[in-house]
């Protein structure tokens, strides 16, 4: 019979489903004994503990203790994991299973192997073992899918809008990130429709774990803007289009919902050409907003 480590996790009021997995993974992972819960020991004496303590969802200390022989003092070895925002609990938890069979695994804890009689054969050569199983992808950053109402408006004139949007971050690495986005929104003024359509694209930095477990990102876009004004004079009616170039700075606050699902919410200063007009039956009737801001609230979808 194989020899058992006893593992204990604290808080004690771990998910069973998620302990049975880190079992699972530190028996996969350990080539001569097999783990255990420290709650439900066998009548076999463990020969070494495991001591799992969480610190939040993305924060474990891990402790082994095993004698090399019966009777001596026991030899401690340790590890701590943090991991990223993105990261599945279920993942997690198969981390740190795998993690305590590496440390229990060391050779200090183990007396060498009987030595076997000589014989003569032939050496066979094997391939190398394939490993035991995935490690946790601690710098693995999600590509982040948005969408958010809108609300918006110009610093010097002009009405509120209200809209939607849908956005999308793609990493370039742990800081970096490409980010993209469409808009629409409508606004009504006197005898005067508008509705926008905003297409922008830039660079953002992510700034992790702001407080608590919410995420921060700071972004640069550049911006397209198209704008429709529909002017009612009497019993006529006139619409027309004009495309609008600008810029936008803002961030993005992302608190998470479970393990892919997050709250998102948005605060950006645009600037654009102020200086495109529009006309109807020969008068200026609107021109483009010449600054602003737009603050946006809705979820997310981590991949």
């Amino acid at each position: 019979m194989l020899p058992i480590v006893a593992v204990q996790i604290a808080p004690a009021e771990a998910p069973p489903a998620l302990e049975q997995l880190l079992l699972e993974a530190c028996s996969t992972g350990l080539e001569r004994a097999r783990c255990v819960s420290a709650r439900r020991l066998e009548s076999q004496t463990p020969r070494g503990v495991a001591l799992v303590s969480w610190e939040g969802p993305g924060h474990v200390s891990i402790e082994v203790g095993l004698g090399a022989n019966q009777g001596d003092a026991p030899l401690w070895v340790s590890r701590v994991l943090d991991f990223s925002q993105g990261d599945p609990e279920n993942e997690r938890w198969r981390a740190v299973g795998f993690t305590i069979a590496l440390l229990a695994d060391d050779p200090r804890f183990w007396p060498p192997e009987p030595e076997p009689e000589s014989l003569a054969v032939a050496p066979i050569d094997t391939p190398p073992a394939e490993p035991a199983g995935p490690g946790p992808a601690l710098d693995r950053v999600p590509i982040v899918a948005e969408l958010r109402g809108l609300a918006a408006a110009g610093l010097l004139h002009g009405p509120w809008r209200w809209g939607a949007e849908a956005r999308l971050a793609v990493p370039l690495g742990s800081v970096f990130v490409v980010t993209g986005g469409v808009g629409y929104s409508l606004a009504s003024d006197a005898s005067v429709d508008a509705r926008w359509f905003d297409v922008s694209a830039g660079i953002g930095v992510r700034v992790p774990s702001l407080f608590a477990d919410v995420d921060a990102r700071l972004r640069f876009e550049l911006l397209a803007q198209n704008v429709a004004v529909t002017a009612h004079l009497g019993e006529l009616t006139d619409r027309n289009t004009a495309w609008v170039p600008g810029a936008s700075f803002g961030g993005d606050l992302q608190a998470p919902l479970g393990d892919a699902w997050l709250a998102s919410a948005r605060a950006d200063v645009f600037m654009l050409d102020g200086s495109t007009g529009i006309n109807s039956a020969g008068r200026r009737v609107a021109a483009s907003v010449g600054a602003g801001v737009v603050l946006g609230l809705g979820a997310g979808y981590r991949f």
